[in-house]
């Protein structure tokens, strides 16, 4: 079994003795990494189908182990108990599908001790969501798999985070890209924040061909360049 470098770092943000709920768990291979390593012991996994499920259960159906585990088929958290695991784990969807998880029942969002999260898109929109809804981001980790470099959010439950962050447009790139990655591998940083800096020219370099006039936007975007610029410093 291969495992990615994503999918480890995404093992790496679960501490030993902490029980977890991989939510779409698909081949489990992040509860495999924990059961093996006798990181977790009490490890629920869940998928939207019993097809989906399959092919967790077919995976880990030979691994002996004291771990605790269970199958789920679950709609995002609703055959999760209200606090039944510490940690919660949803990876490798779109950002806007996992808020459409975790507003579902904020109460019980809010009853887990940490959310480990892994957006395929829309990173930014899913930070202000979670700030806007008292978490506090601790961790964000970047991980290569592939051409990609992905996004790990790390979250807890935090009822004065929002009034830090009030003043901070939803839209604003500091969403997208928050301070926090300064702290991040620097060759995977310089990638992520080279590729948007080409992106945001090319943006500029369109909009001033335009017959109508752009300045607005245009200055908007040089100085979301001017603060991407300090994240490389």
């Amino acid at each position: 079994m291969k495992i990615s470098n994503r999918l480890y770092k995404i093992y790496e943000e679960v501490a030993t003795g902490e029980t977890v709920a991989d939510v779409g768990t698909d081949h489990g291979f992040v509860p495999i990494l924990l059961i093996r390593n006798n990181i977790s012991p009490v490890i629920i996994m869940s998928d939207i189908s019993s097809k989906s499920l399959d092919k967790a259960i077919n995976n880990l159906k030979d691994i002996k182990t004291s771990t605790l585990t269970s199958f789920r088929v679950s709609d995002g958290l609703m055959e999760i108990s209200h606090g039944e695991v510490d940690d919660i784990i949803i990876a490798g969807m779109g950002g806007q599908l996992i808020i459409n998880i975790l507003e579902k029942d904020i109460d019980k969002t809010h009853s887990f001790k940490k959310l480990i999260l892994q957006p395929r898109n829309n990173s930014g929109r899913l930070r202000h969501w979670l700030y806007k809804n008292n978490f506090n981001i601790e961790k964000n980790v970047l991980a290569k798999e592939g051409k990609f470099i992905c996004e790990i959010i790390v979250a807890k439950t935090d009822y004065n985070i929002s009034k830090i962050y009030e003043n901070i447009d939803k839209d604003s790139i500091k969403w997208e890209f928050p301070k926090s990655f300064k702290y991040s591998e620097k060759e995977l940083l310089e990638e992520k924040i080279n590729w948007k800096i080409e992106s945001i020219n090319n943006e500029i370099n369109n909009l001033k061909k335009s017959k109508d006039d752009k300045t607005y936007l245009i200055k908007k975007l040089e100085i979301d360049l001017e603060y991407l610029k300090t994240l490389l410093i």
